[in-house]
């Protein structure tokens, strides 16, 4: 009776997606910025990282790269990404209407991208010897311990996010393989932040200089940025492939 349950819930997500093909042009559009914010950031981020004067992307937090006389960079392209998760977020809601996850999946991803909008309103205190001549690690000024609990949230409500969707892609046919996938992607978001914070504490106090915190932390960013980058390029593609049928329907 459970497998039968089980397959009927499969099923109805399965026609729920088949549905995609009515969605508006302003869905698509939000669903794009799912695939296009994440990926930009990512890109930014990494160049950013290795031309920086005085940086350096093995040892330094990517937030600190919103620092200095180039710091606008960064903080732009914080709220750029935040304001197109957000966007993405509406969007899945729009396509994820019933079922596992429907309401959970976009509310934290929604999360993540507001995270993300206020990581850039509230820019990081210099740590890690970056700026450069700067000594001092951790928070000092309210706007540096605000992004600093905010970063808990944003990294937390993304591999959460992934966990979540994790529910209803291991229930559904149309997306196979990406329940494991998600799950992976949760795990090496939680992991990396773990990691990055342990090694920046014991090399702030001394016991680990020079220690990979931006190696770790990228690793984390790769991982969950990427995830939802692919997942809605996925939703593009099952958009564009529906589109053809439809037309082919109306000219018959």
């Amino acid at each position: 009776m459970m497998r039968t349950e089980k397959n009927q819930e499969g099923s109805m997500m399965q026609a729920e997606e088949n549905q995609v093909m009515e969605q508006s042009v302003v869905t698509r559009l939000l669903i794009a910025g799912g695939a296009i914010g994440p990926l930009l950031f990512v890109i930014v981020l990494l160049i950013e990282g290795a031309t920086r004067p005085g940086y350096s992307a093995w040892h330094n937090y990517g937030s600190s790269l919103s620092l200095g006389a180039q710091g606008w960079m960064q903080i732009a392209n914080f709220m750029v990404c935040g304001l197109l998760t957000l966007g993405f977020a509406i969007g899945l809601r729009r396509v994820f209407r019933t079922g596992r996850s429907s309401v959970w999946g976009p509310i934290l991803l929604g999360v993540f991208g507001v995270g993300l909008i206020v990581a850039g309103v509230f820019v990081t205190d210099p740590s890690l010897g970056y700026p450069p001549g700067t000594h001092i690690s951790g928070p000092q000024t309210l706007h540096g311990t605000i992004h600093g609990v905010n970063a808990i949230i944003t990294f937390g409500s993304l591999a959460i996010a992934c966990f979540v969707m994790a529910r209803r892609f291991a229930g559904d046919p149309n997306w196979k393989g990406w329940a494991l996938y998600s799950i992976v992607t949760g795990v090496l978001v939680v992991m990396s932040f773990i990691a990055a914070t342990v090694v920046s504490a014991l090399d702030e106090s001394g016991v680990l200089p020079g220690s990979p915190t931006g190696l770790l932390q990228r690793i984390g960013i790769i991982a969950g940025w990427g995830w939802i980058a692919l997942m809605a390029i996925r939703i593009l593609s099952k958009m564009r492939s529906h589109v053809p049928a439809r037309e082919g329907m109306s000219e018959s």
